[in-house]
C-alpha cells in the first residue's frame, strides 16, 4: 500500500524486508497478552460478583456504600425514604411515567443528583437532573431492594470492541440476602404483578385509579369490570351537594350491550365491604385454627392433601428401602457366582430380574419425588398466605395496596333467584394460594 511503519521502541522499520516477520510476531503477542490479561480481569470480577460484593461505581438510590467496606451496601437514610414511596405510589396504581412526573413537580433530586449532593460537588457532565419514566421503572425491578445482589448483567462485546452490551438473564449473577432489604417480599411480588396488569380503569377526571382496577372481573364473559357514577344511591348532603357512590358493571356489556353480557352491576361500597368480611373470616381462622384453614386449603386445591403427603412420603421410605435391598442381592450374587456356590446361568437371570426390579423402583421414586415437590410448594404457599392474612384479622378500612398485597382476582356473577331470594356468586382469588372456600 506504500505505507511505511517505524516503531522507535521496538527497533522496527518495514523499509526493510526482514523486519516483516518480527512485526507480525510482535502483533500475535500482543494480541494474545490481550486476551490473556481480559479472560483473567473477567474471572476475578465473576468471582466477586458469586461472593455477593458490589461492584459498581454509583450504590443504587436508597443505598449507599458502607465506609468500611465498599463492596458492602448499607441503607441510605437520605434517599431510602424516596425509593420506598416510589414503591407505594406504584402500589396505588401510578404509571411510571405519573410517578416520574410527581416527583419532578415536587423537585424531589434524580438518583444522579442525590449523588452530587452527597458529592458536593456540581455536575459537570450535564447528566440528567430530572425522574423519566425508564429511572421510575429500573428502580422498580432491581432486586436489590430485596436484599439480592443481581450483577454481570452487562459486558464488553469482545476483548477488542469495549462497547456495553446487555447479557441474557441466564449468564446473571445473583447471590440472596447480601444487604438489609428495603422493601419486604410481599410489596415487591405485588409491584410485579402490576407489570402485567398494567392500570387501565381510571375513576375521575385526575387520573386517580379505582380500588378494585385490574383486579375485578365479570365471571360469565371474564371482561374486567369498569367503574362508574352510581346515580340512583346519590344522596343530598347538608350543604346542598351530592355525594358520589362508585359501582362498577361488566364492560363488555358497556360496549356491546345485552347481546355481549348482561350488567353485572355492583356498588362499591357493597363489594368492599365484602371484601373486609371475607378478610376478617380467613384471617380469624388463620388466627385460631391454621392447621385446618391449610388443610381445607390443600384439599379444595388440586394437589395432595396431609395425609396424601404422608402417603407418598411412607411410599418414598419403601422405594428407598427396596432400592438398598436390591443392591445388596447384586452383590451377594456376584459374591455366590465367583465362590462357585451359584451357577452362572442362575446368576445372570438373577441379576437381570434385579435389575429389572431396580429401574422400575428408580422410576416410581422419581414420580414420588415429583409428586412430594409439587405438594411441598402448594403447603409453603400456603404457610406464606396464612403468616400475610392472619395480620389482618382487625382490618378497618381496604386501601389500594391493602388490597394488591392480598387479593390477585375478583370474580361476580350476575343475580340469579333461588326460592324468591336473590343470591350472588362472588369469588375471591388471594396470592398464594387463589379461591378459598370456607
Amino acid at each position: 500500500m506504500g505505507c511505511r511503519f517505524i516503531a522507535l521502541n521496538d527497533g522496527v522499520d518495514t523499509i526493510h524486508k526482514n523486519n516483516e516477520m518480527l512485526v507480525i510476531l510482535k502483533n500475535v503477542m500482543n494480541d494474545l497478552y490481550a486476551r490473556d490479561t481480559s479472560s483473567k480481569i473477567r474471572a476475578v470480577k465473576q468471582s466477586t460478583f458469586r461472593t455477593g460484593k458490589y461492584v459498581g461505581c454509583y450504590a443504587p438510590i436508597g443505598y449507599r456504600k458502607s465506609p468500611a467496606d465498599k463492596h458492602i451496601l448499607e441503607i441510605d437514610p437520605v434517599t431510602a425514604p424516596v425509593v420506598l414511596r416510589i414503591f407505594d405510589m406504584r402500589l396505588q396504581g401510578d404509571s411510571f411515567r405519573k410517578i416520574a412526573r410527581t416527583l419532578n413537580e415536587e423537585g424531589v433530586p434524580s438518583p444522579r443528583g442525590f449523588y452530587y449532593m452527597a458529592e458536593g460537588r456540581p455536575n459537570l457532565r450535564g447528566e440528567t437532573p430530572y425522574w423519566n419514566d425508564v429511572t421510575v421503572k429500573t428502580i422498580l425491578r432491581n432486586e436489590v431492594y430485596l436484599g439480592h445482589m443481581v450483577q454481570n448483567k452487562t459486558g464488553t462485546v469482545s476483548y477488542k470492541v469495549h462497547k456495553q452490551v446487555s447479557k441474557p438473564k441466564e449468564d446473571w449473577i445473583k447471590v440472596e440476602h447480601t444487604h438489609e432489604p428495603l422493601v419486604s417480599q410481599e410489596v415487591w411480588d405485588a409491584v410485579q404483578r402490576l407489570d402485567n396488569h398494567p392500570s387501565k380503569g381510571r375513576s375521575d377526571s385526575d387520573g386517580e385509579i379505582s380500588l378494585f382496577a385490574d383486579v375485578f372481573y365479570c365471571a360469565d364473559c371474564g371482561s374486567s369490570m369498569r367503574i362508574l357514577k352510581d346515580y340512583r344511591s346519590r344522596k343530598r348532603h347538608e350543604d346542598g351537594h351530592y355525594g358520589t357512590y362508585k359501582a362498577y358493571m361488566c364492560n363488555r356489556y358497556g360496549s356491546g350491550g345485552k347481546v355481549a353480557c348482561s350488567m353485572h352491576y355492583i356498588n362499591c361500597k357493597v363489594l368492599t365491604k365484602l371484601l373486609l368480611l371475607d378478610i376478617h373470616a380467613k384471617a380469624m381462622l388463620a388466627q385460631n385454627s391454621p392447621a385446618v384453614l391449610k388443610e381445607k386449603n390443600l384439599a379444595q386445591k388440586n394437589a395432595a392433601s396431609l395425609e396424601q403427603t404422608k402417603a407418598l412420603q411412607a411410599t418414598l421410605a419403601v422405594v428407598d428401602k427396596r432400592l438398598a435391598e436390591l443392591e445388596k442381592l447384586v452383590v451377594a450374587a456376584y459374591e455366590d457366582k465367583v465362590k462357585g456356590v451359584m451357577p452362572e446361568a442362575l446368576c445372570v437371570q438373577l441379576m437381570n430380574r434385579y435389575e429389572d426390579e431396580r429401574r422400575g423402583k428408580l422410576e416410581q421414586r422419581t414420580q414420588l419425588t415429583a409428586q412430594l415437590e409439587a405438594t411441598q410448594e402448594d403447603e409453603q404457599a400456603t404457610d406464606e398466605w396464612l403468616a400475610v392474612i392472619r395480620d389482618y384479622a382487625q382490618l378497618e378500612e381496604l386501601d389500594r395496596p391493602t388490597l394488591l398485597r392480598l387479593v390477585k382476582r375478583i370474580e361476580v356473577g350476575e343475580k340469579y333467584e333461588i326460592a324468591g331470594e336473590t343470591h350472588r356468586d362472588i369469588k375471591i382469588y388471594y396470592n398464594f394460594v387463589g379461591y378459598v372456600e370456607l
